[in-house]
């Protein structure tokens, strides 16, 4: 009788403790990750003629300063050097402010982009501004920007059979501008642009195109010194 009541309590004891262990952990359900809100710039402020910074010889200290988005854990600054087209990135910013060494005498460009622990990230819109140089200092032209054709349009050629383009460009300097429109198409087989390129020194150029083909266009603008490459641009030709 006491043989069989010890085989019953041990019989109970390996039930309980495989019931115990053939449960399954609870899932832990990780929070979720919450969208970024708007992005804000401060300074330097958007086409200022006349940043300083701290100055250091042919260098200056400038500081770049943005409000908070929310929901955002970091920051990358982008700065562009226009003259160059030379852009140069500084990622894994914590807080809203970031100060850097630029060369003086220059335009430059700038944004913000705002991440978080997921996927999705928001850029801010771009400012540009003048870091001031020795005295007066040539500064670049603004890229050109498309009037004519529109693009991601279709179009027809006009009258005589020929496109005309025209875009916008401007000098902060007021300097005499040149410009170099190139025209190019995409070859199917090699995945290469082809075309010609064009001098002029108006901000408009007519020429005449083969129809039913997808045209890709930019325009660098000159002034005495300085060469400026717009994006491109494209269109069809019907």
């Amino acid at each position: 009788m006491r043989n069989l009541i010890y085989l019953v309590w041990i019989g109970l004891f390996v039930l309980g403790c495989s019931k115990e262990d053939s449960a399954d952990p609870m899932p832990v359900t990780p929070p979720p990750i919450l969208e970024i809100g708007e992005m804000n710039l401060e300074i330097p402020e958007n086409n200022k003629d006349c940043e300083t910074g701290t100055i250091t010889q042919d260098k200056a200290e400038v500081e770049f300063k943005w409000k908070a988005a929310p929901n955002a854990t970091k920051y990358e600054l982008q700065v562009t050097d226009i003259q160059e087209a030379k852009a140069t990135k500084f990622p894994d910013i914590v807080g809203t402010k970031k100060t850097i060494s630029l060369s003086r005498g220059k335009s430059y460009s700038w944004t913000i982009t705002a991440a978080n622990t997921g996927t999705k990230t928001v850029t801010s819109a771009q400012w540009k501004f003048y870091l001031s140089g020795e005295g007066k200092a040539n500064r670049a032209p603004n890229a050109a920007k498309a009037i004519s054709p529109v693009p991601g349009s279709t179009i027809s050629a006009n009258a005589a059979g020929n496109v005309k383009f025209d875009w916008l460009a401007q000098d902060p300097d007021s300097d005499v501008l040149s410009y170099t429109i190139r025209i190019d198409t995409l070859s199917a087989s090699t995945q290469k642009y082809a075309g010609n390129s064009f001098d002029t020194k108006n901000p408009f150029y007519e020429v005449k195109l083969q129809p039913g083909k997808i045209y890709y266009w930019s325009v660098v603008v000159k002034d005495q010194s300085i060469a400026v490459k717009s994006d491109v641009f494209t269109f069809k030709l019907k």
